[in-house]
């Protein structure tokens, strides 16, 4: 708890009043242990290019930019795209020290920048872009624990918070989410559970507050995604904030 703590108070102190990233970002690696950086990436997630991406706060910027520049987002081993929401996931979890050494020019990368350890929490934000929390260490350090996974997911929630607060998304919202519900023929309970996907809730999440089981809830979205015709629940999003933008 008293690192979870550390955290909160970083915060408060560098991003509640001010939202001043640099010294967040200097108090966050020192708390959590680790280097990090938080960015967003727009279009069709970090496939739509490197120029497409907006670097909230990191602790080092020269592997951050060194990352988006030479190209290396198309190799990594973690897609921020197939991982769950809001859920923190540890490379290790993933891919074997044995199998990232052999990444070849993503290693490399890796080495120059003494990136070992990693654990990526990624975010879908209002307007379909993708928000992510990637922290690491060293190989000469030690892996990211089972605590320190709880730890990151409830700090990436206050910090979706913190931004959604920060950058205001479209007026009128819930009209909003009406009408395009009705345009694509969702139902009540399917418009609901956009809503929630709006507001940045898991899945899971949503099923919990809203008393449904975790497979109803996804059939339900299933069935949302096959009537506004995109293959993705941020697909789902990025449709529904260009629409209502038109």
């Amino acid at each position: 708890m008293e690192q979870l703590e550390k955290l909160y108070d970083c915060a408060e102190r560098h991003l509640v009043d001010s939202f001043d990233w640099s010294a967040f970002s200097h108090a966050f690696s020192e708390a959590f242990a680790a280097e990090f950086s938080l960015y967003c990436t727009f279009g069709d997630g970090l496939n739509s290019g490197a120029d497409e991406y907006k670097i909230y706060a990191t602790s080092d910027t020269a592997c951050v930019t060194d990352f988006f520049e030479n190209g290396f987002y198309q190799i990594r081993p973690m897609h921020e795209e197939d991982l769950a929401p809001l859920e923190p996931h540890r490379r290790t979890d993933y891919v074997s020290d044995e199998q990232v050494k052999e990444l070849g020019p993503f290693y490399s990368f890796m080495q120059k920048h003494d990136v070992f350890y990693l654990m990526i929490s990624p975010a879908i934000m209002p307007d379909g872009s993708l928000l992510s929390l990637v922290v690491w260490r060293g190989e000469k350090m030690r892996d990211f624990d089972d605590l320190e996974k709880q730890r990151l997911a409830l700090f990436l929630r206050y910090i979706v918070a913190l931004i959604r607060k920060q950058e205001l998304v479209a007026p009128n919202i819930e009209a909003r989410l009406v009408s395009f519900g009705k345009k694509h023929g969702l139902t009540a309970t399917e418009t609901e559970i956009l809503g929630g996907l709006l507001a940045g809730q898991s899945l899971r999440e949503f099923a919990a507050s809203s008393n449904r089981t975790y497979a109803t809830v996804r059939s339900h979205v299933k069935t949302i995604l096959s009537k506004c015709h995109v293959n993705s629940q941020v697909g789902l999003l990025r449709e529904f904030y260009s629409l209502i933008e038109r």
